[in-house]
């Protein structure tokens, strides 16, 4: 029977069947942490305005899945000795994370890098859908004893994890992107081919370009979070819980990919971006709860208000509960403290006072006229 006749028999008769469509194995490897993205996020732009006017488009997959890997005890007692071996065979292997997992050329204990230390820790981006792996990158001497908190936000991965070899805290940032439109490649006569629909089976579309950084954090994390907004168009910040019970927020900036290495250049500094610094400092300057004691939270959520620039952050999961307010662009919708409302309700009142006087003697100047 043509199964193009059976699916219209079936759709018929009120039945169907699944059939599979992807799958993503990681051999060898433990899946550690699972992230998606936040649902009905609200997000002001589609791209980032970058110091040349030209701009950034960012990468949306409504199907995407960050899934963080380790090595299994097994697999990373024996890494090294396998790699050793194909060494001696000489046969050439690709970098770390290349191809699908579960290939003969991508086990984990296969893979390798000449003269480093193996990887023991990979971030896999993972469409749902067609189970494709988008990106995976790795990470050496990853303390597996130590939770990893990964966060998800548009077109945004941050993720924490300890360092075994220098015991400090790190903070992997990926943004993703779908490429970039040069200053004069958009205008009334010039447009770029652009899709409506997106596809995870489209492998063009599926593909992001992925820029990535890593920074230290001089405390342990516990939770990751993001602000929320109503409209989106504030900058949202990173909410981030340490092992001393501090509720921190990092502005996004803090954490960019594209901090450029050395000294920024006239473009660079136009958008803002500082010279790369590997550490971000734990200051009591970013902390929301900095004048209570509290033990570690394990779970930040946040929600909108009805102004922009207001955001609720609530922090739990343990013996204590923190609920609080922030600014992440600070309150550019709000009137300051300082704001002299009595001035500003006599000036009301006197122009409403001087337009009835106006208002009235205008009138007894028009009868007058009329009259005479």
């Amino acid at each position: 029977v043509d199964p193009q006749q059976q699916q219209q028999q079936q759709q018929q008769q009120g039945s169907f069947v699944a059939r599979p469509v992807g799958l993503t194995s990681f051999e060898g490897e433990q899946i550690v942490k699972v992230a998606y993205p936040l649902r009905h996020e609200d997000m002001q732009s589609m791209s980032t305005i970058l110091g040349d006017n030209s701009l950034l488009l960012k990468y949306i997959n409504p199907h995407l899945a960050v899934v963080v890997t380790m090595l299994s005890d097994g697999e990373h007692q024996s890494a090294t000795e396998v790699a050793t071996a194909i060494l001696k065979e000489g046969k050439p292997l690709k970098p770390v994370g290349a191809g699908a997992p579960g290939s003969s050329t991508t086990t984990a204990s296969q893979q390798h890098l000449h003269g480093k230390i193996l990887p023991n820790m990979f971030v896999n981006l993972v469409d749902t859908v067609s189970g494709r792996v988008l990106y995976r990158h790795s990470h050496s001497n990853v303390d597996a004893d130590k939770n990893v908190s990964v966060v998800v936000s548009e077109n945004w991965v941050v993720y924490t994890y300890v360092n075994d070899k220098t015991r400090r805290t790190e903070i992997g940032v990926l943004t993703l992107h779908e490429g970039m439109i040069e200053p004069k490649g958009l205008t009334y006569f010039a447009r770029p081919e652009q899709s409506s629909s997106f596809s995870s089976f489209d492998a063009r579309e599926s593909k992001p370009v992925v820029l990535s950084k890593v920074y230290t954090f001089p405390k342990t994390v516990t939770a990751l979070g993001v602000t929320r907004t109503k409209q989106g168009i504030s900058r949202q910040n990173i909410l981030l819980a340490s092992s001393d019970g501090a509720l921190s927020t990092i502005n996004k900036i803090l954490l960019e990919t594209r901090r450029p290495v050395g000294e920024a250049k006239p473009e660079e500094k136009k958008e803002g971006l500082m010279p790369y610094r590997e550490l971000i400092p734990g200051s009591p300057l970013f902390s929301l709860n900095y004048n209570q004691t509290m033990e570690p939270f394990t779970s930040i959520v946040s929600s909108t208000t009805a102004l922009e620039s207001q955001s609720l952050v609530f922090g739990f999961g343990g013996p204590d509960l923190f609920f609080t307010r922030t600014s992440p662009t600070r309150g550019f919708d709000l009137l300051p403290e300082t704001f002299n409302k009595m001035l500003v309700g006599a000036a009301t009142v006197g122009i409403v006072a001087a337009l009835l006087v106006v208002q009235r003697m205008g009138k007894k100047k028009a009868l007058k006229q009329g009259w005479s």
